[in-house]
């Protein structure tokens, strides 16, 4: 055996390790997402149906992520007002204008803010041994 064929066959291997270890954030991911859904409450269900997932990778690193696009999720997942989880929602009550149309037509009320609900992160903690298991390719 010369050096070409062993540096192709590590060529080899690593691609296959690298290739492996996609795959498992791939199922990893798929997993706190499934499960991030059925956590998530719902309303009329746009919220549910944003969370998605992608896998990224480079030279250096592999990079699973699990998220909404939504511009209120972040609001249901982290609570705001006085419930917001870092404490940094507003202290003071403040007044939700009167809707004109629609499932919360109706005149405005007054609140202190929202308690959170992280269905992304319960989703993730309860799940944790799955996941580190998956990705250790067991």
């Amino acid at each position: 055996m010369n050096n070409k064929e062993f540096e192709k066959s590590i060529e080899s291997a690593t691609l296959k390790i690298i290739q492996d270890v996609i795959a498992n954030m791939e199922k990893s991911c798929l997993l706190v997402e499934r499960e991030g859904k059925k956590n998530c409450p719902v309303d009329q269900g746009p919220l549910r149906a944003s969370i998605q997932h992608n896998v990224n990778f480079s030279e250096n690193e592999i990079v699973g992520s699990v998220f909404s696009n939504l511009e209120y999720a972040p609001y249901v997942h982290q609570g705001t007002g006085i419930y917001a989880v870092n404490g940094d929602g507003r202290k003071t009550p403040w007044r939700v204008p009167e809707i004109k149309k629609g499932k919360y037509k109706g005149e405005g009320f007054w609140t202190v803010g929202q308690k959170p609900n992280p269905f992304l992160d319960k989703a993730k903690l309860d799940n944790r041994d799955k996941i580190l298991r998956i990705l250790a390719g067991d």
